[in-house]
């Protein structure tokens, strides 16, 4: 074989390879976003004990639910919940202050409790 035979039949072989890469598919796909935009949780300030509020609050988490639990060893009131006393604030965020509260209404002085805030 010649030299030229042999350049001629190695650019037909780049020819013919280019041309074989270019019509291959190129894979199709979709890219997914799962998860949700979330805002920062409320700025929270405690008094006394069984006063809380809550301050900058996004409008999503109005409607929060309360459980409360007594601690053991301090004797604890079994009814204890949390009461509303306070709503401020129409716009984008707003402020809440509870108090803990037995089941005739008084604030709790006295006892151990977990209080569990869950946002809707």
């Amino acid at each position: 074989m010649s030299v030229k035979r042999l350049s001629v039949m190695a650019g037909l072989l780049g020819v013919w390879a280019s041309t074989c890469g270019a019509a291959q598919i190129v894979g199709q796909g979709s890219i997914e976003f799962h998860g949700s935009i979330v805002e920062g949780g409320c700025a929270t300030n405690t008094h006394s004990g069984a006063v809380m509020e809550l301050h900058e609050c996004a409008v999503a988490s109005r409607g929060s639910h309360f459980d409360v639990r007594g601690v053991a060893p301090v004797a604890s009131v079994d009814a204890a919940h949390v009461l509303l006393v306070a709503d401020s604030g129409n716009g984008r965020y707003y402020g809440q202050r509870y108090v803990l509260v037995d089941g005739a209404g008084k604030p709790i002085r006295s006892g151990n409790y977990v209080v569990t805030m869950t946002l809707p």
